[in-house]
């Protein structure tokens, strides 16, 4: 074999040597698990893979106590016991100790089948598997927790909940952490651990959850516990501890932008529509997080939950005429004529300026049903029309295909009045009506109008009336301002 050769050989042994490993890796990463089950007599059993070919169980009953260096059991309560079992690559050892009649403990060591003396080996053997016992199981967690915050306070415990690779256990930890007397600065620290070092979207919620009080005090542990919020992956979970931030009424005005950001971030349109319908039922806006939260509203796709939320959000005093601007532009991506029928007829019970009513008028030309686009500019004509209003309005009754709906909205808008140029614009507009039934209709609804005003006016109504083809709407509509 030449030198060449040799090489190729060397690189492909690495190779095959390193898929291997990685493979291996994989294997034992899928393998890793926990159970935990709690007898009714009082019995927990814990069962722990770490990989294949490493695993122990751990089986106690009453209260146990621990060395200060978690290397010992120096005491456990009357009728208790414990047993700690750990089978690595066919080699099987076991500790069972129990408390007897004087309070005394029995420790027992076994390799295999066989006892051996606990004092020469199992106190060893104990020492090294204890740790590794306490660190992933809640085994003596209230103790330890209590013990390492005496010595080392907050960041003593942390330190630890680092070493901690179940999220259950770290869970566990930082819940018994929460009951002590702590200080922003370490509510905060605790924060960032559940953001960072939690990764599972389940534990992470359930401290969030059920401590807000706590986390919600001040405004810096309220920034930090939006920002641990924001690193649940999960939509239902991350939606759950917003909403519970928000019932609980501690979220300050200048921090709804983090949280609608968060939102944002969350796919689900039931979950993001829940926070936001919350916020609105909850929390008290001012005009600026109002236009935040229906720019946060645009994100969502379902045009029945994005519907639910500017409705609501339409309840609201705090909307600015930007506001109503953002809200239309939201109804560019809704499909749905019903759904958009409904936020806008809403809309037009608010006060609009002239701006928003024309802004109004234009999404309803976007609209491809004919009875939702009648029954809005019903509504519509009966606010005060700017001309742009006016021109925006007879540009969609050009393009409606209903007669019968086009008049219904003539007939309505004859109520109000208009200048000269208005009404001719209008006069004009009827005679894109192909009915002679619906055009005549329309045209007597504005006779009354037309006979009080000019010569051009009046003109105009007279070359509408010759469009009509039938004798006799064409008599009903001239003799309508004779």
């Amino acid at each position: 074999m030449n030198q060449l050769s040799k090489i190729f050989a060397v690189l492909v042994l690495k190779v095959i040597l390193f898929f291997f490993l990685l493979s291996g890796s994989y294997v034992n990463a899928q393998r890793k698990s926990t159970s935990i089950s709690v007898s009714d007599n009082g019995k927990t059993s814990i069962s722990i893979k770490n990989g294949f070919g490493n695993n122990f169980q751990v089986e106690f009953k009453g209260d146990i106590t621990l060395s200060s260096d978690d290397t010992d059991v120096i005491a456990i309560s009357d009728e208790g016991y414990m047993e700690i079992k750990k089978s690595a690559f066919g080699s099987r050892r076991r500790i069972f100790i129990e408390s007897n009649s004087s309070g005394q403990l029995i420790k027992k060591y076994y390799v295999g089948g066989s006892e051996r003396s606990f004092d020469s080996e199992g106190r060893k053997w104990m020492a090294e598997i204890l740790l590794e016992v306490v660190r992933t199981t809640t085994l003596g967690s209230e103790q330890r927790v209590d013990r390492i915050y005496k010595e080392g306070g907050t960041r003593g415990v942390l330190k630890e909940v680092d070493f901690i690779g179940s999220n259950h256990v770290k869970a566990r930890y930082i819940k018994l952490l929460l009951k002590k007397d702590l200080n922003s600065a370490d509510l905060i620290s605790i924060l960032n651990v559940i953001g960072d070092d939690i990764d599972s979207d389940h534990h992470r919620a359930d401290i969030l959850k059920n401590n807000t009080s706590k986390f919600l005090a001040t405004e810096a542990s309220t920034s930090a516990y939006i920002e641990a919020a924001s690193e649940i992956d999960s939509d239902h979970h991350k939606a759950e501890v917003l909403k519970r931030s928000i019932k609980d009424g501690a979220i300050k005005e200048n921090q709804m932008n983090s949280l609608f950001i968060i939102t944002k971030d969350i796919d689900s349109d039931y979950h993001k529509s829940s926070v936001l319908l919350t916020v609105l039922r909850n929390a008290s806006l001012n005009a600026s997080n109002m236009k935040l939260l229906i720019n946060t509203a645009d994100g969502i796709d379902s045009d029945h939950h994005k519907s639910e939320v500017l409705q609501r959000a339409l309840n609201s005093e705090e909307l600015s005429d930007s506001s109503f601007h953002t809200l239309l532009s939201s109804l560019d991506d809704m499909s749905s004529d019903h759904h958009k029928a409904n936020v806008i007829s809403k809309l037009l019970k608010k006060d609009l300026s002239s701006s928003s009513l024309s802004h109004v008028l234009k999404q309803v030309g976007h609209m491809n049903s004919d009875s939702h686009k009648a029954n809005i500019l019903k509504s519509a004509v009966r606010k005060k029309l700017s001309d742009d209003s006016i021109e925006i309005l007879l540009d969609v009754l050009e393009h409606m295909g209903s007669d019968n709906h086009k008049a219904s909205v003539f007939k309505q808008m004859a109520r109000n009045t208009y200048s000269d140029a208005q009404l001719t614009k209008i006069l004009w507009t009827i005679k894109d009506i192909n009915s002679d039934y619906h055009k005549a209709e329309s045209l007597i609804s504005f006779s009354r109008t037309v006979s009080q005003k000019g010569s051009s006016v009046k003109e105009a109504y007279g070359a509408v009336c010759k469009s009509i083809s039938s004798d006799s709407h064409y008599r009903r509509a001239s003799n309508a301002i004779q």
